[in-house]
């Protein structure tokens, strides 16, 4: 095995303690830095990396000469200057979603990576998730046939954020996950949301409508005012349906032998309206390799950059889902108006 990469993990809030868990346990990553602006979460987690350097900003991540690779799990308003900065100083970067909060903002970003000759990487977890993974197997083996609709819910009571909506926030999920299961761009979205308490401009719910090449009907919905944890898609195909959910662990992936499907000719003695009769046969738990996805995304991270391919996850399909949040988005300030990504 090659080296180990000097990684920086930047951000130990919410998300980044579970980054720096799996980077901990990787044989690929050194970690030699550990960046927080705060001093007491720095002392929370320095006994666990003795030799790594406490550092209290991206600036000095940045100015590290040691560091060739970092996790960056920072406010997402933050995420545009910091990657900026750290792909200038020459490091690798994994930026947790969103890459920036816009299309505008993310697309420069790109084009310096490619520009530095540096990799970038936008942690959309789901991607690397195995049952989001046997889906895909099932949809490309034409399990499901002709998918008709796709049906996401996220939903959950909080985390109430003021640094970005629930649509940018929650969705950025289910846009990866669809588009990464239909390998292509929705034609027109349209979306609708509301911030429903006095003095807090964030939006706390979000639908969104995406119509995609084939007829093919997604809707996905978001909210942190649920009482009931929800993380959810459902795949209706003209043979089969599908239900992959995220928080059943012992059968994330069903597949259900039912459809609705043409007669042939009436029965006798029925109304010619109607021709579509419901054929419902038994359902069956796929399986599901149980490996966590965070730690396969960084061991990809890892590879990529000694290897310098192209990851899952890159600029460019960050680029994509970007765009598609934001048409949610200035729909949702429309009123529900329909436009293109």
């Amino acid at each position: 095995m090659s080296n180990p990469v000097a990684v920086a993990m930047c951000g130990l809030g919410q998300w980044g303690p579970n980054l720096l868990r799996n980077l901990g346990q990787n044989r690929r990553a050194r970690v030699v830095a550990l960046c927080d602006a705060s001093p007491k979460r720095l002392a929370d987690f320095a006994p666990l990396h003795p030799g790594a350097r406490l550092l209290a900003s991206v600036g000095e991540v940045a100015a590290d000469g040691e560091i060739e690779a970092v996790i960056l799990a920072t406010p997402a308003g933050l995420h545009e200057e910091q990657v900026r900065l750290l792909l200038d100083s020459g490091k690798h970067v994994l930026v947790e979603k969103p890459l920036a909060m816009s299309l505008a903002a993310a697309r420069p970003l790109v084009e310096l990576a490619r520009k530095n000759a540096r990799l970038l990487m936008v942690g959309h977890t789901f991607l690397h998730n195995p049952a989001v993974r046997r889906v895909k197997q099932e949809i490309e083996a034409g399990t499901l046939g002709r998918l008709n609709l796709l049906t996401a819910q996220r939903l959950s009571l909080g985390r109430i954020r003021e640094d970005c909506n629930a649509l940018w926030n929650l969705a950025p999920h289910d846009v990866s996950i669809l588009l990464y299961w239909l390998g292509a761009m929705p034609i027109r979205v349209s979306a609708r949301g509301m911030a429903f308490h006095e003095g807090h401009q964030q939006e706390d719910v979000a639908l969104c409508h995406l119509e995609f090449p084939g007829r093919v009907l997604a809707s996905i919905q978001v909210s942190w005012l649920n009482p009931v944890k929800m993380r959810q898609i459902t795949v209706v195909g003209s043979q089969r349906m599908l239900v992959y959910d995220d928080i059943d662990t012992a059968a994330p992936v069903v597949l259900y032998d039912q459809r609705a499907e043409e007669v042939a000719a009436p029965p006798e003695g029925s109304l010619e309206r109607f021709r579509l009769q419901v054929r419902s046969g038994p359902k069956s738990v796929l399986p599901v390799e149980s490996t966590e996805p965070l730690a396969l995304e960084i061991d990809h991270f890892l590879e990529c950059v000694r290897t310098g391919a192209e990851p899952i996850g890159s600029g460019e399909e960050a680029l994509r889902i970007t765009a598609v949040l934001e048409a949610c988005d200035r729909s949702m300030k429309a009123n529900g108006a329909t436009l293109e990504p």
